[in-house]
């Protein structure tokens, strides 16, 4: 019997930051405030099973936030890490890592017939720019292009991630982050993720599909974050995702999942500069 309390790393994790600074997010499709002091934390939330699936699973992951002597920047939110090269404001660039989580023991009994897919690393790099407002109404605007690949040994070719990002002071502890993005995958990352084999066709009854590249999904996020006291932030987020393209035309998606993917989770974070 398949054990369905399994406790896997989600897909997207909120930890905090500050808020005594007038302009504040998780890397990659979600950020937090470049303002912030050095921090590390931890976030709890609940997410689909798999890409594409609407069984959930409840998922727990770390934070840090590290601003090296020379000013350059360190993000780790969950699954990704960012090193930035440039400045802290304007033109941000440098290596990204991600882990991506596979596809195995799920709960289904139609998709567990399909070939599993194991757990792997992505590397790559990302390149944006920040601008923050500090006049009257302070403000934070981000964008973010991101491109990763796996070097084919999970899947070949890669995904590109475009993503931009705001966030506005409510108050001097009180914050709320807003954020779209967008995610096209190459034909060798959806034939892993979203195709169905003839050997899958046999033993599922799904029809055989073979994706090719495309849009894979849009992004859309709302965040909150709370400073309790000088060194204890808290917050709250929903992350939402809809699958477009040849991977919302997947059998696993439209005939055992769903296109749209809901990810909330809460976090706490402990600031230490």
């Amino acid at each position: 019997m398949r054990q369905r309390k399994k406790i896997e790393i989600c897909r997207i994790v909120f930890v905090v930051l500050t808020a005594c600074v007038a302009h504040p997010v998780i890397a990659g499709p979600v950020d937090l405030p470049a303002s912030l002091p050095n921090f590390f934390g931890g976030g709890i939330g609940t997410t689909t099973e798999y890409a594409g699936g609407k069984e959930r699973v409840i998922g727990v992951l770390p934070g840090l936030r590290y601003t090296t002597a020379s000013g350059h920047l360190l993000e780790w939110y969950g699954p990704y890490a960012q090193f930035n090269f440039g400045s802290s404001t304007g033109f941000q660039w440098g290596p990204a890592l991600s882990l991506r989580l596979g596809r195995h023991d799920v709960d289904d009994p139609v998709v567990s017939q399909i070939h599993t897919i194991p757990t792997t690393v992505e590397g790559g790099g990302f390149a944006g720019y920040e601008y923050i407002h500090s006049g009257a109404f302070p403000y934070r605007l981000r964008g973010e292009l991101t491109v990763t690949t796996n070097a084919g040994f999970v899947f070949t070719g890669a995904r590109v991630s475009l993503t931009g990002t705001a966030w506005i002071p409510l108050s001097t502890r009180f914050y709320t982050g807003v954020g779209l993005g967008a995610s096209w995958a190459s034909g060798g990352f959806n034939t892993t993720y979203f195709g169905v084999t003839n050997e899958d066709s046999a033993r599922s009854g799904l029809p055989a599909y073979s994706p090719s590249s495309g849009v894979e999904q849009i992004t859309s996020w709302l965040a909150c974050v709370y400073q309790i006291n000088a060194r204890w932030y808290a917050g709250a987020l929903i992350f939402y995702q809809r699958l477009t393209g040849p991977a919302a035309d997947s059998p696993i998606v439209v005939q055992r999942g769903t296109r749209n993917q809901v990810t909330v989770g809460a976090g706490i974070a402990y600031a230490f500069r």
